[in-house]
């Protein structure tokens, strides 16, 4: 009997230990973060070099407005609402759309979220935004998130969280190695 009285009280104490205390001796619950959207389709655009469309050395009317137009999105903070019609100008201007698993999603949609983190980066580069983000709730368009991972720079619009936390270089990094797992950091 005095067997069993001590078992029971070693799995329980055991089971009460469980939950690891931090430096102060106090117990640390994880906070569940919630995403920047509540999406349940997240598409991905790139673009690997600098469109055609960067480099016209033409001067007519059309091709200087294609050139604004590519700029506006490419180094600029465009759009500055949810536009439906922004992937396909995405596509006319050569980005090309990743094919993301369930679990690739999962994944982004964890970076995407709240953090308790300040992120406190100064940037000195104009960004490149290759990386685009389309979020998605039953077909519609819900939120954007471009990134450039050159400079870790970003621009978050259509989330009703604050996104000012966002930004961390490892979370970036973590993202860039979800959807571009190949490529060496520049």
């Amino acid at each position: 009997m005095k067997k069993f009285i001590f078992v029971i009280t070693v799995i329980l104490l055991l089971g009460f230990n469980s939950k690891k205390p931090n430096i102060n001796g106090e117990k640390v619950v994880k906070k569940e973060l919630r995403p920047f959207f509540d999406s349940d389709e997240i598409n991905h655009y790139y673009i690997d070099f600098k469109s055609d469309f960067e480099h016209l050395s033409k001067d007519n009317d059309l091709q200087v407005e294609k050139k604004k137009e590519f700029s506006s999105f490419f180094y600029w903070y465009y759009p500055n609402t949810v536009e439906k019609d922004f992937e396909n100008l995405l596509l006319k201007y050569d980005y090309k759309k990743s094919k993301l698993s369930s679990k690739q999603q999962s994944q982004i949609q964890d970076v995407f979220s709240e953090k308790d983190s300040i992120q406190t980066n100064e940037f000195a580069c104009i960004p490149e935004y290759r990386d685009i983000f389309i979020f998605k709730k039953k077909k519609k368009t819900i939120g954007i998130a471009k990134i450039c991972f050159k400079c870790y720079r970003f621009q978050i619009i259509g989330s009703e969280i604050d996104t000012q936390y966002f930004g961390l270089w490892s979370e970036l990094d973590k993202l860039r190695n979800i959807v571009r797992p190949n490529e060496k950091k520049t």
